[in-house]
């Protein structure tokens, strides 16, 4: 009997295919008992080495698929490997206590877990999930098991890191989760990886059995449980047109995102550290949006050294010259927590010390960084980007600080500057900041969070978390025309650059620049070459006359099928 669940949409596509129910493995103490603390500890050596290959081979076939920034989480695991609080704790239960290996390590995974979670700070209490799943991980591995692989669609309630790398070169046609929210990390890794995801879709396991037939939208939201024939073939057609249009889209790649009527967007590449460079010039980006420091700071017990930062600036400005390259100075505090933070546990942090915030208040750390920016910049086109910007002053200190350093270098090219507009102090202020920088980037994700109030990575909040808000949108059309009036540009640079369904409401605002995943940047193209600026700008127009994100969403739909159906 066919059956029905909605979700919510996270990775645009359709597919068809047979249900692989994943049921997360439990923690439990194996029963077996220990063979002694000189053979426990060997079979635990080795459990590690082989756990060792496998996140070192999963850091690196995803950062070829999907990015540096996907793979990072699997570099995480590896420190855990090394961490005397876990593996020194198992090792201590093994020669103390008789226990086994396995034993050991779920005992002891249990501990950090509990601890983990009870801890204030957000980034800590991310650690939870990594330590769980390494702990599955080295259990697994102590009991010879080989790692399940994925040939259909995958049914879960959530998907831990290691669970979603399964999504990789594993044979998995698309992904549904009973919880998760369209910005957790197997969302953007599904995106990534260009499969068709739902999250939220409440009941999927009650209702999907191992080998059932689903057909799924990743874009509506919609799971169709035992779909008859007809559908069938309706979604197995859309499925060829996707295959048709993806071939389509690579024929893209050295052509300009321009409208019909002339109207140009710089199509530009987010990355997170400098091997990702070659993943934005295969997609065909045209500059980096913004790369992102903060992998420079974290997971490491002491900050980067000025040289070091230099090096790696460096080497992203030549390797795209003549092409622009945003820098986003340290966006640290919040979720991102590094070594670097010496103050007390914030009791918001998301409302706290973080971004430019953050780096004014660690002017030493702050210097060193743009000292390496300034060094750097003879290697390329730099421009400097400031996150988290609420007030004029902050940029005034700031252009203060690059002045000072400049002079003390010796370096008299003056620097383009712009602001990260992920307040709503930010959007309102935007004819005052245009005046002061040379250009604006909306951070979409963060806008949304602070105008909505609504947490983007609390799955209880992704119904209301939405980018396609009305009032989301008529602050950023309000950012868009203030820049105009100060003859500076405007871009976005947030997740929802990467939407081609947004792209026409970019074209009509007026965007100068797009900022997206690099896998994204053949779509997002085609859409800008289909529509026309006359016909965008009066998109704008209807569209945020709607009172709703629903209704905003139907709108571009249907204005999507109308080009379309066109052609």
């Amino acid at each position: 009997m066919t059956a029905r669940l909605q979700g919510i949409g996270a990775a645009p596509g359709v597919a068809v295919g047979r249900a692989v129910v994943w049921r997360e493995p439990p923690l439990e103490t194996a029963a077996r008992p220990g063979a002694g603390p000189e053979a426990e500890l060997a079979r635990l050596a080795a459990a590690v080495e082989t756990s060792r290959e496998q996140l070192r081979d999963l850091a690196a076939g995803l950062a070829t698929a999907a990015g540096e920034k996907e793979a990072r989480i699997f570099r995480v695991h590896l420190l855990f490997l090394d961490d005397p609080m876990l593996m020194g704790a198992v090792k201590t239960a093994i020669e103390r206590e008789g226990l086994s290996a396995e034993q050991a390590v779920a005992r002891t995974t249990r501990q950090l877990v509990a601890q983990f979670r009870a801890l204030k700070d957000g980034y800590l209490r991310e650690r939870a999930a990594d330590v769980q799943d390494l702990g599955q991980r080295l259990l697994a591995n102590l009991a010879g098991e080989q790692p399940r692989s994925v040939s259909g669609i995958l049914v879960a309630r959530d998907l831990t890191p290691s669970e979603a790398s399964l999504l990789a070169g594993q044979g998995a046609l698309a992904v549904v989760t009973e919880e998760g929210g369209p910005t957790g990390h197997m969302a953007i890794l599904a995106r990534a990886l260009r499969l068709p995801a739902v999250v939220g879709a409440h009941d999927a396991l009650v209702q999907v059995r191992d080998g059932d037939l689903l057909a799924l939208d990743g874009a509506s939201g919609e799971v169709i449980v035992g779909p008859d024939d007809a559908t069938v073939a309706g979604f197995r057609r859309r499925m060829e047109e996707q295959r048709v249009l993806r071939a389509r889209l690579e024929a893209l790649r050295d052509l300009p995102a321009v409208t019909p009527d002339g109207f140009r967007i710089t199509l530009a590449a987010n990355i997170a550290t400098p091997a990702e460079v070659d993943l934005a010039l295969e997609a065909g980006a045209e500059a980096v949006g913004v790369f992102r420091t903060e992998y420079l700071f974290v997971n490491r017990a002491e900050p980067p050294s000025e040289d070091e930062q230099y090096e790696a600036y460096r080497d992203v400005l030549s390797r795209m010259a003549p092409r622009r390259v945003i820098v986003r100075t340290m966006d640290l505090g919040g979720d991102k927590q590094a070594p670097v933070w010496d103050g007390a546990p914030e009791p918001n942090p998301a409302l706290g010390l973080r971004g430019i915030r953050f780096a004014l208040a660690r002017e030493p750390l702050f210097r060193s960084q743009l000292r390496a920016l300034i060094r750097a910049s003879g290697a390329g086109n730099l421009a400097v980007m400031l996150p988290m910007i609420a007030d004029l002053a902050e940029v005034r200190r700031t252009r203060r600080l690059l002045g000072a350093i400049q002079e003390e270098l010796g370096v008299s090219v003056p620097v383009s500057l712009g602001v990260m507009v992920e307040t709503p102090a930010a959007a309102l202020l935007a004819t005052e900041l245009a005046a002061q920088t040379d250009f604006l980037s909306i951070g979409t994700n963060d806008l949304t969070q602070y105008v909505l109030a609504a947490d983007r990575l609390n799955p209880a909040m992704a119904g209301l978390y939405d980018p396609y808000h009305p009032a989301v949108l008529r602050l950023m059309r309000a950012v868009a025309e203030a820049a105009r009036r100060g003859s500076k540009w405007a871009g976005v640079c947030g997740e929802m650059g990467a939407d081609p369904l947004a792209a026409p409401l970019f074209v009509g605002m007026g965007m100068a620049e797009l900022s997206m995943v690099p896998a994204a940047i053949p779509a997002v193209k085609d859409a800008i070459r289909r529509v026309r600026r006359s016909d965008a700008e009066a998109l704008v127009e209807e569209t945020l006359a709607h009172p709703s994100a629903a209704e905003i969403r139907d709108c571009l739909a249907r204005f999507a099928r109308d080009r379309m159906s066109q052609e």
